[in-house]
């Protein structure tokens, strides 16, 4: 699953950052924004192997290096690797799904597509002309959850950046992702990622 391999890509960016960056430059600011280059295209060169098309997987580095030369302070671009490391692994997922049959990836990009609407088991069904006990059982065999648990989790992880970038108030979010009140969404949240909303905006990246 992509929080399993996120939480791994994750685990091994905090190892590297334990240790001292290389200089690569006469000031420390220019040297750490030369990191993130080259981790910016290791990152490339990952998505690209990982079945990414290049003009995508490039199109991204180049946002992602303008972001990074915008910075001026080390504690803002130590932040921003980890906002560059979590946007290859959704790219990498969005390719990933081709893996999956045409069954499948029509209820995945139905998900995406309507993720702040209103989704249930019913509305995919009548979407798809499929009965809904088959559309169940082929998507937890193929996927390995549930339809309404991965609903759930990708409006979750959806919700992450207006919680990390946004002004918007936890319950406001909650509407925006149509979950029937804030507090439902704050247990859904700690369910999948063992953490509050509202905890969750406050703690560091790293």
């Amino acid at each position: 699953m992509q929080r399993g391999l996120t939480q791994e890509a994750l685990t091994c960016l905090n190892a590297i950052n334990g240790l001292e960056r290389a200089k690569l430059a006469d000031t420390p600011l220019r040297s750490i924004k030369n990191s993130l280059i080259a981790s910016c295209t290791l990152f490339t060169r990952a998505a690209i192997e990982a079945n990414v098309p290049p003009e995508e997987a490039f199109s991204h580095s180049d946002v992602h290096i303008l972001e990074i030369e915008r910075f001026a302070s080390p504690k803002h671009l130590q932040k921003y690797e980890y906002t560059m490391l979590e946007d290859y692994m959704n790219l990498i997922q969005k390719y990933k799904v081709l893996d999956y049959s045409a069954l499948t990836i029509k209820m995945i990009e139905y998900i995406h597509e309507n993720i702040t609407d209103s989704i249930n088991l019913t509305g995919l069904a009548d979407e798809l002309k499929k009965n809904k006990t088959y559309l169940c059982a082929h998507f937890k065999q193929e996927v390995g959850m549930n339809i309404m648990d991965y609903v759930n989790y990708t409006k979750a992880e959806e919700s992450k950046y207006f919680l990390r970038y946004g002004n918007l108030t936890i319950s406001e979010i909650a509407f925006m992702f149509n979950f029937c009140n804030p507090g439902y969404y704050t247990k859904v949240f700690k369910k999948v990622f063992g953490i509050t909303p509202s905890a969750f905006r406050l703690s560091p990246v790293d």
